[in-house]
């Protein structure tokens, strides 16, 4: 069973069908290091689009490439995501609650809890593109278990 999957709670606004396969691929891709990945991560926001991550922002694909190769920098070696839940606004606009897995350069492991806030628009070739990602999650624990 994919771990990329995540329900949608029942409600009244549906969920785009797109979202969910959408998700299960940028999480299979945000769990992968390398340029090939890289580049596919970046092709998931829009040429324009606004990633945010704890304080780290891009706006637009020249900021995000750096920033997205910047996630596998640090003390971090492997990640495993773990998509929960996905909250519709509208059928494009979705909170998602999740965790990651990560393995740390120093052998040690932990989970984190994170929730992010995407915003979705169809691309002129019909592909769902993010607009907006704002990732929250809590750093402290990454940082306390990498120098520790």
């Amino acid at each position: 069973m994919s771990t990329y999957k995540g329900e949608a709670p029942s409600g009244s606004v549906e969920l785009d069908p797109r979202i969910i396969p959408f998700f299960e691929k940028f999480y299979d891709v945000s769990d992968t290091k390398g340029d090939s990945a890289d580049a596919e991560y970046v092709d998931s926001l829009t040429e324009d689009g606004v990633l945010i991550m704890g304080s780290k922002r891009g706006n637009g694909k020249d900021e995000i490439t750096p920033l997205r190769k910047g996630l596998w920098s640090g003390p971090v070696k492997t990640r495993k995501h773990h998509l929960h839940r996905i909250y519709p606004f509208t059928p494009l606009d979705v909170m998602i609650h999740g965790s990651v897995d990560y393995g740390l350069n120093n052998g040690k492991s932990l989970s984190v809890d994170w929730a992010a806030h995407a915003q979705f628009v169809e691309s002129d070739d019909k592909k769902l593109r993010m607009r907006f990602y704002q990732v929250y999650l809590d750093s402290a624990p990454v940082a306390q278990a990498a120098s520790s």
